[in-house]
């Protein structure tokens, strides 16, 4: 029989969050773990947003296949999940109650499978965690693969009053990381690792503000303005008013954020952004990739691999098959040998509510980063040698034409690629309704 498989999402984890010296959260559960597995320091998702980064997980196939403005999970053939179906797993899972998920709750064989997933989102404390335990305990059928997507630390951030201390960590980030170990330690202990894969990774990662003040902490408060103005104003003039408050209230907060910027490198002035902005800097792309299991090797591996090669990894580890037209491929031999050849990654920015001159595109090697305008190539285009700016603080566009020439050819290459599947369709209601959810969540 299969080994079972325990997959964790832990949304917008960071990979410098996860280990490293940035780190400040006390974690003995992935300590230990990291000492008994294979860690994948450099993982690199191939979105900055959720259902772009799951859909290149699920089908091994970047986001230009399974539709760059996808809203939805498309569980459409091929995809991994129905393929360990036909295998014999049994598919039990956890995840937010959004539409967005539903196509992977259907498969789902546990009857309570989801958690609230819109703000205030429910957290392991709230619940999700004594609920996660009960799926684990009860599960009857093997093999199985149990998905669980955690939304613990995405935005806005809650930390536990257990852990909200300067013990677990230096800031809310690394305490709720702390909190979420605590958690990790009661799920290992109903899972046996002898005959379980464990797999712990995120969709995408997210900014954390320098000095731990983020573009909120430079607005003015005008609440009392707004107010008087409101009852001192004619009713007709309201609307007016308020365009005239938020244009006022935002040029207070530039002229705020300038100064408190001025001497801060780009990385850092990045930092204080508004937490769903677009991009594909690496504090949005870099993520944790932790495997352990039967017969896995321990060590830290710091090649490139994606997101869409953890799945076909997986197989190859199985010995199962998987599709072969698809682009993600199998590090299985990383486990055992240095392989130095390494593939790009195509990457994408989530989508807007419509298509938008900030919607971009790009690749990621080892060595250098490069992205631009998602329709014109010659917009908004960036270039990063990840060895000697590894925040990506230099823009060296202006100086390496070759090298973005190099790069806007293996974009081309990568997108000429096609399996010509049938892109799934959503309705007028269903498309709303997401739509409604995700601005509840800050994404349009």
């Amino acid at each position: 029989m299969h080994p079972n498989i325990f997959f964790l999402v832990i949304d917008s984890f960071r990979a410098d969050r996860f280990t490293g010296t940035h780190k400040s959260a006390i974690t003995p559960t992935i300590d230990k773990l990291l000492k008994d597995g294979s860690y994948f320091s450099h993982t690199v998702s191939s979105a900055d947003g959720t259902i772009l980064s799951l859909n290149t997980l699920f089908t091994g196939l970047f986001s230009h296949e399974t539709g760059n403005r996808a809203i939805k999970l498309s569980l459409q053939f091929p995809n991994f999940l129905n393929e360990l179906q036909k295998n014999g797993y049994h598919i039990y899972g956890l995840t937010p109650n959004l539409s967005s998920f539903q196509p992977i709750i259907d498969l789902f064989e546990n009857e309570f499978s989801t958690y609230k997933g819109d703000i205030p989102i429910d957290h392991l404390f709230d619940g999700v965690g004594s609920k996660l335990k009960e799926i684990l305990i009860d599960k009857k059928d093997e093999p199985w693969i149990c998905y669980t997507h955690l939304m613990d630390l995405h935005w806005p951030l809650t930390v536990p009053e257990k852990f909200d201390k300067k013990e677990y960590g230096d800031d809310k980030y690394d305490r709720i990381i702390s909190s979420i170990d605590y958690w990790l330690k009661q799920f290992l202990e109903n899972i046996n690792l002898k005959n379980t894969f464990l797999i712990i990774t995120a969709d995408h990662g997210c900014v954390i503000p320098f000095d731990g003040k983020d573009v909120t902490d430079f607005e003015p408060d005008l609440n009392l303005g707004l107010k008087l103005g409101k009852k001192i104003m004619p009713n007709k003039t309201h609307v007016l008013g308020a365009k005239f408050f938020v244009k006022f209230r935002n040029n207070i907060r530039k002229k705020r954020l300038d100064r408190a910027n001025k001497g801060l490198s780009n990385y850092e002035i990045r930092s204080r952004y508004p937490n769903f902005y677009m991009s594909l800097y690496d504090e949005l792309l870099r993520i944790p990739l932790l495997i352990n299991g039967p017969g896995i090797p321990s060590g830290k591996n710091s090649r490139q691999v994606r997101t869409i090669d953890i799945f076909p990894t997986l197989f190859d580890i199985l010995k199962l098959p998987f599709p072969t037209k698809i682009q993600g491929k199998s590090f299985f031999n990383l486990f055992s040998q240095n392989d130095q050849n390494i593939d790009p990654c195509f990457i994408h920015t989530i989508p807007y509510e419509k298509p938008s001159k900030h919607d971009l595109v790009g690749i990621r090697t080892p060595n250098f980063k490069y992205f631009r305008n998602a329709k014109n190539k010659n917009e908004n285009v960036h270039l990063y040698d990840l060895i000697n700016d590894p925040l990506e603080n230099k823009n060296i566009v202006k100086n390496e034409a070759v090298k973005v020439k190099e790069m806007e050819d293996i974009l081309s290459s990568i997108t000429a690629f096609t399996t010509n599947i049938k892109k799934e369709n959503i309705d007028e209601t269903e498309e709303q309704k997401i739509r409604d959810e995700l601005k509840k969540l800050g994404y349009l």
